[in-house]
């Protein structure tokens, strides 16, 4: 079991190696994002942004929490993408 976990974690942290962090750190979305409401709040809000952060998120956190173990982690609140989500 264990082997298989190691083998689970480490194709996780491969998945997005080779993406650019424009799609694959949470909070450099949020800073476009947040420039994009900023600079054209019309088409911002015609784009239904805010219904769709969740949806947009949800995969890099799943991501984040797929090597997330809460006794040798901590808590919740103390991971990297937590403070940039909720710092946002």
């Amino acid at each position: 079991l264990a082997a298989e976990l190691g083998a689970v974690e480490a194709a996780s942290r491969d998945l997005l190696s080779d993406a650019d962090s424009e799609v694959s750190d949470p909070s450099t979305i949020l800073r476009r994002l947040d420039a994009w409401a900023r600079d054209e709040r019309p088409s911002y809000e015609q784009a239904f942004v805010d219904l769709c952060l969740p949806t947009l998120l949800a995969p890099l956190v799943r991501l984040a929490l797929l090597c997330w173990r809460p006794l040798a982690a901590g808590d919740l609140a103390q991971q990297p993408w937590h403070r940039q989500l909720t710092s946002a």
